[in-house]
């Protein structure tokens, strides 16, 4: 098992590549230089080992390289993301009290010495804060030691493995543990990172993939969406490309369908911030098909109450400010996902989303998800969100937000098709048709904001 230190690993291998950005391919040698001059400037900026310092890092050189710097010094990182606005980065840096914040890139030189050795660290040190909002929309810092991401790259590796040439291309922003995991496997593992284009272009992505041989791509659904968008030729399957992994949201059967038809390896995932990311994976041989795959060594999964919840060396050491005593861990030491779903007969996952998305109308329960990928098999609907409305005799309504082509959309034929698809309490009763479906920073649709849109548009399909 391989240390994450960026300059242990160039005592090991100083010439092989560790990043390719803009053109430029970053040996290791020449990545551990910048590093150094990080630590030394973190160093006369005050911070000492232990210190917390957050920072926004973003899909560029620097920032990974004060990742690293980071990394060396024991110093828990604390990830902004981008888009937040100041009023909720205060919220944040009030609960975590960093030592420094970084801003800017890494300097050219400085005064204070830097360091040429690696320095041990504790596996249980904490080596990220990640704040995830969960349903709460209150942020919690999610204290993720460096243990976890070495187990999340061993059970990444018991699973896909790893190429000697393997190169890993992020286009996603570290600041989400699904970036931050890609530079954490990718360091450990020993192997390069192709530097995406920020923010997320496909063609841009599409580019790379074929220039830089990338081997290994990681999205969100909405992603790889755009992805497929493309014309022909240009996203076609690339012959180094070996694993396109798709979570963070609904992986419709639909899109894994389309993938498959054009060639690309597609293999969905489950996870969470504060399991490292990936906690289940599909197995390249259930390529395209249902389910969200087995799970990972260093993980454990248990279906109670129709709720998923996790164990195992993958999780949080619990949320800044609160030990594992607190909500949402049960008295026996599980985590409490929020999610509903259960165990496939062969194995896999099944994920049906979020317990508190769960539509009861009428009595019965409709998972959203099943409803949207069930849309999104009908001729000229690109897209969909389905959500509820209060409904004076049922409770709720199932209501959808669809996205459409309107070349190949007919709400008439919409209607024939529901009374085909699906049972009638799981019908939506009423739709409204947007330009698009609103996306939150972690590229989730924002069902929030869905409804918000809808108001006032909503149609009620007289087939129903």
């Amino acid at each position: 098992m391989h240390e994450l230190s960026l300059l242990a690993a160039t005592l090991e291998d100083p010439g092989r590549d560790c990043l390719i950005a803009g053109g430029r391919v970053w040996s290791y040698s020449d990545v551990a230089a910048r590093v150094r001059t990080a630590m030394a400037s973190l160093a006369d900026s005050g911070v000492k080992r232990g210190d917390r310092v957050a920072l926004t890092p973003a899909v560029d050189v620097d920032s990974i390289v004060w990742l690293y710097a980071l990394f060396e010094l024991g110093c828990p990182a604390v990830l902004l993301h981008a888009d937040l606005r100041e009023r909720e980065q205060a919220v944040i840096l009030e609960e975590a009290q960093p030592a420094h914040r970084i801003e800017g890139r890494v300097p050219d030189s400085t005064s204070a010495q830097a360091i040429a050795q690696p320095i041990s660290t504790p596996a249980e040190q904490t080596l990220v804060v990640a704040y995830t909002s969960g349903s709460s929309g209150t942020p919690r810092g999610a204290r993720l030691s460096r243990r976890a991401f070495i187990a999340s790259e061993a059970a990444h590796a018991s699973n896909l493995g790893w190429l000697p040439d393997d190169r890993w291309l992020l286009c996603m922003p570290p600041a989400h543990v699904g970036g931050l995991s890609i530079v954490t496997r990718s360091l450990i593992a020993r192997r390069c990172i192709v530097l995406g284009p920020g923010p997320f272009d496909p063609r841009a992505v599409s580019r790379q993939m074929a220039e830089d041989r990338a081997t290994i791509l990681s999205v969100v659904p909405t992603m790889l969406r755009r992805l497929l968008r493309l014309e022909d030729p240009v996203w076609t399957p690339r012959p180094k490309l070996r694993a396109v992994l798709v979570g963070g949201a609904a992986f419709p059967l639909s899109l894994r369908v389309k993938a498959k038809e054009r060639g690309i390896p597609t293999l969905a995932t489950y996870g969470c911030t504060e399991a490292c990311s990936q906690v289940t994976t599909q197995r390249p041989r259930q390529s395209g098909g249902p389910g969200s795959g087995e799970v990972l060594p260093g993980a454990e999964v248990r279906i109670e109450d129709d709720e998923i919840q996790i164990r195992g060396d993958v999780l949080m050491d619990g949320y800044l400010g609160e030990d594992r005593s607190a909500e949402p861990w049960t008295p026996d030491g599980w985590f409490r996902t929020g999610d509903f779903g259960s165990i496939l007969s062969d194995g896999q996952l099944w994920v049906g989303g979020r317990l508190d998305d769960l539509i009861v109308t009428g009595g019965e329960n409709v998972a959203p998800q099943e409803v949207e990928a069930w849309l999104e098999t009908v001729p000229g609907i690109v897209s969909a969100c389905v959500f509820s409305l209060p409904h004076a005799d049922w409770g709720e309504e199932v209501v959808a937000a669809l996205v459409i082509d309107s070349a190949g959309y007919s709400a008439q034929r919409l209607g024939a098709r529901l009374e085909q698809g699906l049972a009638p309490y799981k019908r939506p009763k009423r739709i409204c048709v947007l330009d698009a479906l609103p996306l939150n920073r972690s590229g989730k649709v924002d069902r929030v904001a869905v409804e918000a849109l809808c108001g006032g548009k909503l149609t009620r399909i007289s087939a129903l």
